[in-house]
């Protein structure tokens, strides 16, 4: 069972990746500046201070205009750095993406290292957590690229952090086969709809 299930979520995956890499440069243009508009209007992001924000790779949402955009408004953004030995992530303040950020685990765009020691901070902190995927589902569930780094983090670092996928509509399926470990949304923004769910008391995944 276990074994199917792993097969099902590389083919969903290698679909969707597939779907989302075809849309061309003026669909992006349009849905992403749709999709910033709705997720900048969500009260829970104007309120906040605290933002946890993935950097773009590949043809993943982009986020440089949403952390400039953030930055603009005072409130305080941390990034992903990859920590491939453990397989976990960590939380680096940044001032100035177009400055502080270079290519780094699998060519993402992360922290230059140098900053890592003096803006290390601790997830507990984090209000606000924007999270990548290859697909999410209408239940809330996320799949991601099969590391389980955000799961890990969400899970374990910063539990208390609202959870926001972002996504192409194109990447929303009705269903898909999660794991123990899987951790859900809280809500999901496309350009096209915002979706939210209401966190179970005991929601935290097995399997770490």
């Amino acid at each position: 069972m276990q074994e199917e299930v792993l097969l099902q979520r590389g083919e969903l995956r290698r679909s969707l990746l597939k779907r989302r890499r075809q849309l061309s440069v003026a669909q992006r243009v349009g849905m992403e500046r749709d999709l910033h508009q709705r997720l900048r209007c969500l009260p829970v992001v104007q309120d906040a201070d605290f933002f946890f924000i993935y950097c773009a790779y590949g043809s993943e949402v982009s986020t440089l205009e949403l952390i400039d955009y953030l930055l603009a408004q005072g409130k305080t953004i941390c990034v992903p750095l990859s920590e491939p030995t453990t397989t976990s992530l960590r939380a680096v303040r940044i001032i100035d993406p177009h400055k502080e950020l270079i290519r780094g685990y699998k060519g993402i765009p992360e922290p230059d290292p140098q900053l890592v020691e003096e803006r290390s901070t601790p997830a507990i902190r984090l209000q606000v957590a924007i999270i990548p995927g290859s697909a999410f589902d209408r239940r809330g569930f996320r799949l991601g690229y099969g590391g389980g780094y955000y799961d890990r983090f969400l899970a374990l670092e910063a539990p208390q952090a609202l959870r926001i996928g972002l996504a192409f509509d194109v990447q929303l399926v009705d269903h898909l086969p999660e794991e123990p470990h899987d951790v859900p949304m809280d809500m999901l923004v496309t350009e096209r709809r915002c979706l939210s769910w209401s966190r179970p008391a005991a929601a935290a995944p097995q399997g770490y």
